[in-house]
């Protein structure tokens, strides 16, 4: 992971997939945020955590913000936060 002094919030991701009409490739969606962010990008949740993309996208799964088939990802049925 990079030494980012900030890291990307979470909720920035998810309007990525917001952006793209609520359901995206995952390969699709990383070349988006590594354009957007970087590609060494670290991202962060509101209560300090820190992922990598890949646990990002597994911390939003587990958290029902996001849901998963095969290559693909979507919005899930729990909102994000309101951003900062």
């Amino acid at each position: 992971m990079s030494t980012r002094a900030t890291p990307v919030m979470g909720h920035d991701v998810l309007d990525l997939v917001a952006q793209a009409g609520g359901a995206i490739s995952i390969d699709t969606l990383r070349a988006k945020a590594a354009a957007r962010f970087g590609s060494e990008a670290v991202y962060g949740n509101c209560h300090g955590q820190l992922f990598s993309f890949d646990e990002l996208l597994e911390f939003f799964r587990a958290k029902g913000k996001l849901t998963c088939a095969g290559s693909d990802v979507a919005l899930g049925g729990v909102p994000a936060c309101s951003g900062h």
